[in-house]
């Protein structure tokens, strides 16, 4: 294992504590805001080019800042206090901070007025307009649909590496010539014209620190190699590791700061900058030892409290061998040895290398922050090859964000577009399609009167026209969202280094992407299975209860706590590899796959299935009523596919067992799971059989498996205590966190969560 230099570590504190550049690096907001509003008048009309001429001020005028101790180059902007530009809140403290560091009243004034006007433009302006039912199922969040494609990419960073801008530059000139000029080419050119200028910038800098009579003769000797490495990237290709890693984070931050940091995220870097470290090592023009000091220093420039910049190593070759290098156990060493919050996820196989995956899951148990995670090939390549496409493109998926699956260069994902709470669906079967939640509303179907419902199946049939409802709505005002993006939600950074934009003169959000999808997330199948199988026990087959009893419990939030008690320890629960009731979850999953495939029929889009929560597990539960599982009315409901906290109570084996039972290869959005498993549990000592585990999961088809090793009394004792704790982070939903900056709700959730003892 390779150690982090001292050079990092100082790095590293810095970044962690903020000491050096907390106001530094504020007012890109402001910068992008100006330069739109000069462009408007030259540009009228060409939206394309006003937002492109808003990132290129950007550029030009940023302030370049090189640390002392960087090897690698440039800033986005900071965590705090408001990361992305447009939620900046106008307070007089704000304002005072921007003047603080150079920015005139006057030019801040100017900003303020007319900020907001900017970003209406540049919005998904004019909004679609909705029916009653569509807001109620809005407000209930049962049914929510948009049209993302903000901050959730994998760029065609590998092009960048190869051709440098100037090379795309040319690729822009030579299908312009073959399509004819437009509002996207031009946009483009000034793209592709102004990145050039991030690298003269940083090394004119560099050139700068050089002449300092302060610094010794190794940080000049570092300084002439920076000034070298950014005259070359990101204008021109990259030739070595170094430029490679310095190219790519330029890149990353033009992208982010077209839409923001959140979960614009990396790719595969295990695989794109390998060719740059076999051709170094083989030349002899640099160590190993000075590789992982970059790939340190990269990761350190990626740090953010909350990270879902994803980076993703091993998984496959394009013709499906199996692919680990070099690097990819040097990015598992730097997310160790940095020992913070890194995003990270570990594609893997039944033919992974074994020791491969034993490094990876040593991580886990050591770093104890649910990273890295894991992605199973033979499950998510044959998803993705089921939506068309193909076989080649899908064995090259990576993540994005959270969970989120992305062909990296050639997709807009359009993640979290669709956001579902599927248990509503139970809740509207006994309403007749009024909310017990909200009486005043009826946003559900007609499906009967409950008294009409003599047979299980004759409930399970109503839930399920209520299932597909939600999915038909949820899809609607994806395509009404989708309509209004295409004019005004402009990218063109992503258009240029997405395959498929700069070829058909499409933007990347007018479907101009090779691969075009929207991902629909399925919240609370966990409950409804579980609510499901209380109704047919319960009322049914054991005819203990009327299904008029069990909603007027359920209306009332569970007054017979008896009642309540039984619902919840007498009836079987999912996660714990009974039959019966891991098929329901399963069925209702596959038929929400097919709902989906019937709205690509009516609405002309691509829907990719994701049974995945992120937080708003916390926000479905808060607005659905008390259902059958026993869960009370606006208590949080189970996070994705995890069953419902505390529930799986036969071990870790009978979990790992209903999770493979999922029907996995029908949603390449993934089926997201979270396993807590008690520390005295995943020892050293157990690491092999924690490796035959995922192989097995690999044939046994389970998506996706995140860890988290920390045990109930340390995060209760960090609730009670949390400067005790300041470092301690949790997976928390598809992302890991610093628990004390949780709220209590999801502290609580976290807490509960069944922590595994034994197989």
């Amino acid at each position: 294992m390779f150690k982090v230099s001292h050079r990092c570590i100082v790095l590293r504190d810095d970044a962690v504590e903020r000491k050096s550049l907390n106001t530094k690096l504020l007012g890109h907001h402001l910068l992008r805001v100006e330069g739109i509003q000069n462009a408007a008048s030259m540009y009228r009309g060409k939206n394309a080019c006003i937002v492109a001429s808003g990132i290129a001020n950007i550029i030009e005028n940023f302030p370049p800042i090189i640390q002392d101790g960087e090897l690698i180059v440039g800033y986005n902007y900071p965590d705090n206090p408001y990361p992305d530009w447009w939620i900046c809140p106008d307070t007089e403290e704000y304002r005072k901070l921007l003047q603080e560091i150079g920015f005139s009243k006057e030019r801040v004034d100017r900003y303020f007025a007319t900020r907001d006007k900017v970003s209406e433009l540049f919005d998904y302006a004019p909004n679609p307009e909705f029916n009653e039912v569509d807001k109620q199922l809005d407000t209930e969040w049962a049914s929510i649909g948009r049209c993302i494609s903000d901050n959730h990419s994998v760029i065609g960073y590998e092009d960048v590496l190869k051709y440098g801008f100037e090379g795309l530059l040319e690729k822009v000139l030579e299908y312009e010539r073959k399509n004819g000029s437009s509002d996207l080419y031009e946009s483009m050119k000034i793209i592709c014209k102004s990145a050039c200028r991030i690298g003269e910038i940083y090394a004119d800098l560099a050139r700068k620190l050089q002449l300092d009579p302060s610094i010794d003769e190794i940080r000049r000797l570092e300084l002439e190699k920076i000034e070298k490495v950014c005259r070359q990237v990101p204008t021109k290709p990259a030739r070595s590791f170094h430029e490679a890693v310095q190219s790519l984070w330029f890149a990353h931050i033009i992208n982010t700061w077209e839409d923001g940091i959140n979960a614009n995220s990396l790719g595969r870097l295990d695989q794109i900058l390998y060719p740059y470290y076999i051709h170094d090592i083989e030349n002899g023009t640099i160590t190993k030892e000075q590789v992982f000091e970059l790939i340190c220093c990269l990761w350190i420039k990626l740090y953010r409290d909350y990270d879902v910049q994803q980076s993703c190593v091993g998984g496959c070759l394009a013709d499906g061998s199996s692919v680990v290098n070099d690097l990819s156990y040097m990015m598992l060493d730097a997310t160790e040895q940095l020992g913070f919050v890194r995003c990270l996820s570990v594609r893997f196989s039944s033919q992974t290398d074994k020791m491969f995956l034993r490094r990876a899951l040593e991580v886990v148990g050591r770093v104890k922050s649910g990273i890295p995670f894991f992605f199973n090939d033979e499950v998510m390549i044959p998803a993705l090859v089921s939506k068309g496409i193909s076989l080649e493109d899908a064995r090259n998926y990576t993540q994005i964000g959270c969970v989120e699956t992305v062909i990296p260069g050639k997709s807009n994902p359009h993640a979290v577009s669709g956001q579902t709470n599927l248990l509503k669906a139970v809740e509207y079967a006994f309403g007749n399609g009024r909310s017990l939640f909200n009486p005043e509303f009826k946003p559900g179907l007609t499906t009967g009167d409950i008294d009409t419902f003599k047979t299980y199946e004759d409930f399970e049939n109503a839930v399920l026209k209520q299932i597909k409802h939600i999915l038909d709505n949820s899809c609607k005002k994806v395509y009404e969202w989708t309509c209004a993006a295409r004019k005004n939600a402009v990218k063109p950074v992503k258009s240029l280094l997405t395959e498929g934009c700069v070829e058909s003169n499409r933007d990347f959000n007018n479907h101009g992407a090779k691969y075009d999808y929207y991902q629909i997330m399925l919240g609370g199948v966990p409950n409804l299975a579980d609510s499901l199988m209380v109704v047919k026990k319960l009322v049914f087959e054991d005819e203990r209860y009327s299904l008029q009893y069990m909603k007027e419990q359920l209306e009332k939030d569970f007054p017979n706590e008896i009642f309540r008690m039984e619902c919840i320890h007498k009836v079987p629960k999912y996660g714990n590899d009974i039959d019966e009731v891991d098929e329901i979850a399963s069925r209702i999953i596959e038929y929400s796959c097919k709902v989906l495939d019937e709205m690509e029929e009516k609405y002309g889009l691509k829907f990719h299935a994701q049974p995945f929560t992120f937080l708003w597990m916390v926000d479905h539960g808060r607005v659905t009523s008390a259902t059958p599982d026993g869960r009370r009315k606006g208590e949080i409901i189970a996070y994705s596919m995890s069953p419902m906290q505390g529930r799986d109570k036969n071990g870790f084996t009978a979990l790992m067992n209903t999770l493979s039972k999922l029907p996995g290869k029908m949603c390449p959005g993934t089926v997201s799971a979270i396993v807590e498993v008690d520390p005295k549990l995943y020892t050293e000592n157990n690491i092999d059989c924690f490796v035959d585990i995922l192989v097995a999961c690999a044939g046994k088809g389970i998506a996706n498996v995140q860890f988290n090793t920390i045990d109930a009394d340390t995060l209760i004792d960090a609730q009670k205590y949390p400067d005790k704790y300041s470092n301690l982070a949790v997976r928390v939903s598809g992302f890991s966190q610093k628990f004390n900056l949780l709220d209590k709700n999801l502290q609580d959730h976290i807490i509960g969560r069944t922590k595994h003892q034994c197989m």
